[in-house]
Formats: C-alpha cells, sequence, structure tokens
C-alpha cells in the first residue's frame, strides 16, 4: 500500500487502508483466545540455542562466522559479475 501511494497510485489507498483495518480487528478479537494456547507451545525459559541443542556455544559462534563470511563472499562475486556483464553490455 504504501509503496504504490508512493508512486502517486491512489487506487492503492482504500484496499490497503480496509486491509490494516480488518488485520487490526482480528488480531484484537482473537489475541486473548489464541495468544495463550500459542505461547505455552514455545516455552522452554531462558534458554539459549546451545542449551536447547546440547552443543558447545563456540560451535553457533562459528558456525554463524562462517555463514556470515560465506553471504559476504557470494555477494562480492554477484556484485562483480553484474559489473562485468554492464560493462560488457555498454561496450556493444
Amino acid at each position: 500500500m504504501i509503496t504504490g501511494c508512493g508512486q502517486g497510485n491512489l487506487d492503492y489507498l482504500i484496499p490497503g487502508l480496509l486491509g490494516f483495518l480488518t488485520g487490526g480487528i482480528l488480531f484484537g478479537v482473537t489475541y486473548q483466545s489464541i495468544f495463550l494456547k500459542i505461547s505455552t507451545i514455545g516455552d522452554f525459559g531462558q534458554k539459549t540455542l546451545e542449551d536447547l541443542f546440547h552443543v558447545n556455544h563456540w560451535l553457533f559462534v562459528g558456525l554463524f562466522v562462517l555463514c556470515t563470511l560465506v553471504f559476504y563472499i557470494a555477494s562480492k562475486i554477484a556484485e562483480s559479475s553484474k559489473k562485468t556483464e554492464m560493462t560488457g553490455a555498454k561496450e556493444l
């Protein structure tokens, strides 16, 4: 809705506002009955991921660093290949 209105398309405004209002009303009506059921399902107390999976915390640190490096390198490779495609298209 915000994107459509930001582009000047006001036909997004009425359906978007109606959707926001409908979602807000449904959330308010069902909050007390549904939230209590859902909140008891995932209540494990104050535990960390290491406690839940019974592994060393350095394993999670290492995996996080590894995933971060992989995504960083992949983004740099994708960025450089995009630049070479753009320069190749300009030469034609």
